[in-house]
């Protein structure tokens, strides 16, 4: 998974660079730009969730299979499905539920820093928590930044860097899958303050130009 993940993101960076690209040909203004950008992140996201989606469900639904696969399948899908239609229809009140949600991811890192061992028996047992965690959140953090692109990405930010960075400090046990996880939302996370920074830097200069001499 990781090397797939690897080159997704390597194809993630040539269709940003190709979009971009075709907007700068169009000479159109910042504002396009950032929007371009941001929709363009929201779908590199979306395929990833998609492409990661599958791989997991197939895993659950090999082993242990049958009903108890459906049910792990189910476990994360319908969180997920809820966070992005909240994220979608009331940005408002997802935005604490998606940050309270990142905070304790990054929390479970520092905990299994501390206590590795344990987290290493539970993620043994029940399979990549972490991991799918990050990916039940990433995706409606992705949906919250058509909305509030700027918060979405520092939350995408925070899922991509916090959970592997303090779990990496216990124990390199796991990291493997949870990086495979956390690269495109970091990918996400940057493209949406670049596009957020766009936005403010054209806000800025139309304040500038309509300012009486």
């Amino acid at each position: 998974m990781f090397a797939v993940t690897i080159f997704l993101a390597a194809a993630a960076l040539i269709v940003v660079a190709a979009v971009m690209g075709i907007v700068s040909l169009r000479k159109l203004d910042r504002s396009t730009r950032a929007k371009a950008l941001t929709w363009t992140a929201t779908a590199i996201m979306a395929a990833f969730t998609v492409l990661a989606g599958l791989f997991i469900s197939g895993y659950a639904l090999a082993d242990p299979g049958g009903s108890e696969g459906i049910a792990l399948v189910t476990s994360w899908t319908v969180p997920l499905a809820a966070l992005a239609a909240l994220a979608w229809l009331r940005p408002s009140w997802a935005l604490p539920a998606l940050t309270a949600l990142t905070a304790l991811l990054v929390v479970a890192g520092i905990w299994f820093a501390v206590d590795s061992a344990s987290w290493r028996t539970f993620e043994n047992a029940n399979g990549p928590v972490r991991a799918v965690a990050v990916l039940v959140v990433a995706f409606p953090a992705a949906v919250l930044g058509l909305k509030r692109t700027a918060v979405a990405g520092w939350l995408l930010l925070a899922l991509g860097l916090g959970p592997i960075g303090f779990s990496a400090l216990g124990s390199l046990a796991g990291v493997v899958s949870l990086s495979a996880m956390s690269v495109i939302p970091l990918i996400t996370g940057l493209l949406y303050l670049g596009a957020a920074r766009m936005t403010r830097t054209t806000v800025s200069t139309d304040h500038l130009r309509a300012a009486p001499a």
